[in-house]
C-alpha cells in the first residue's frame, strides 16, 4: 500500500499506512452505525432496534463513540420503539 507521507523513517511510514487503514475501517463502522439508526427511525421495529443497538455497542467496543453517548442513543431509540 502506497501512502503519500512526509515521513522518511521506515517505522513512521508503516505507522502512516496503518493510520490510513484504520481510518477507512472507522469510517465504514460509523457509516454502518448511521445506516442502522436511520433504518430503525424510518420503520421502528423490534428487529431493527436490536440491529441498531448492536451496531451502537460495536462502535463503543471499537472506541468510536463514548459509552455515555451510546447509552443516550439507545435510550432515545427505545423511546421511539415504545
Amino acid at each position: 500500500m502506497e501512502v503519500k507521507t512526509l515521513a522518511n523513517i521506515k517505522s513512521a511510514i508503516k505507522r502512516a499506512e496503518k493510520n490510513v487503514k484504520q481510518n477507512k475501517s472507522n469510517t465504514a463502522q460509523k457509516s454502518a452505525l448511521r445506516t442502522a439508526i436511520k433504518a430503525f427511525e424510518a420503520n421502528p421495529s423490534e428487529e431493527l432496534f436490536r440491529a441498531a443497538s448492536s451496531s451502537i455497542d460495536k462502535a463503543v467496543s471499537k472506541g468510536l463513540i463514548h459509552k455515555n453517548k451510546a447509552s443516550r442513543d439507545k435510550s432515545r431509540l427505545a423511546a421511539k420503539l415504545g
